[in-house]
């Protein structure tokens, strides 16, 4: 994934080559910041937010997993 970005990024910035060297540092930087914004929202990435939502549900069902699992084995020992 970080490959597809560089490879993303770079190619942005072959096609703003030219541009980039006649702008002003603070207008460089813009650009670049929007070439790595345009590439990581093309990647389908999650918020940090998002997935540690999901790593805590995880987290909740694995335990309710081995709770079950655990009631199952009983079960099957006493038939």
């Amino acid at each position: 994934m970080i490959d597809q970005f560089i490879k993303q990024l770079g190619s942005g910035l072959e096609q703003a080559a030219d541009v980039l060297g006649k702008l002003p540092k603070e207008e460089i930087e813009a650009q670049l910041h929007e070439v790595a914004r345009n590439t990581l929202t093309k990647m389908d990435l999650v918020t940090r937010e998002e997935f540690e939502v999901q790593e805590a549900m995880l987290a909740k069902y694995r335990t309710k997993l081995v709770t079950l699992e655990a009631r199952l084995n009983e079960l099957e020992k006493n038939d």
